[in-house]
């Protein structure tokens, strides 16, 4: 009687389109809640779809294939977009007032960065796409993990039979971190250097 239900929401490693929706819906949604819950004033946000969708991913709860790159390059779309709204009512005011400044510490912490990842790449000997995972997820950089993912597909579509790891698995076991390093930096960062949120809220309004 009960079949239906548990085909579609029993782990299966070949969903169809509509049993992919529902795992999608789950993540989403079971995220969002978790996302909102606060511990001292802190929340994980929307990173935790992420890690529902680690959790989901363990025991067994897969995506068809094309669901999956849908979601993901739609997703990315709308992650940009949303980004560029936001901002662009006060981005051309403040890139005037502090643009090259931004600009400057942009550039310094992504080459930073990049020399970072090529240590770790030259010391530990991993591939070269788990090296651009590692660093796509030490930081959070989504769209940065979208970018390598895009490379490796136009570079395998040149050469057939060259075989890259998925970039995404080192991304996904270093972005937990990427997400509870900065978390603990910030706080650490506000206990040490005294930061009062409230007097500093303030004082950026009156700026205004």
């Amino acid at each position: 009687m009960f079949d239906w239900f548990k085909t579609l929401f029993s782990p299966n490693n070949a969903p169809d389109i509509t049993q992919s929706l529902i795992v999608l819906l789950i993540a989403i949604s079971v995220g969002f809640f978790v996302g909102r819950i606060r511990i001292r004033n802190v929340s994980l946000g929307v990173s935790a779809v992420m890690f529902v969708g680690l959790f989901l991913g363990h025991y067994g709860y897969r995506m068809d294939d094309s669901i999956l790159v849908f979601v993901r390059d739609f997703g990315l779309i709308l992650f940009v977009y949303g980004i560029g709204i936001q901002v662009g009512p006060s981005f051309f005011s403040s890139f005037k007032k502090d643009g090259l400044l931004f600009n400057i510490l942009a550039i310094g912490t992504v080459l930073l960065g990049g020399i970072i990842t090529y240590f770790l790449y030259f010391i530990a000997k991993i591939d070269i796409e788990n090296a651009v995972g590692l660093m796509s997820g030490s930081v959070t950089n989504t769209p940065g993990l979208g970018a390598a993912k895009s490379t490796l597909q136009e570079i395998q579509n040149k050469f057939p039979t060259k075989v890259f790891s998925d970039p995404t698995i080192a991304y996904a076991i270093t972005y937990p971190l990427g997400v509870l390093g900065i978390i603990v930096t910030i706080i650490f960062s506000k206990s040490v250097f005294k930061i009062d949120l409230m007097k500093e809220s303030f004082s950026l309004q009156s700026k205004k």
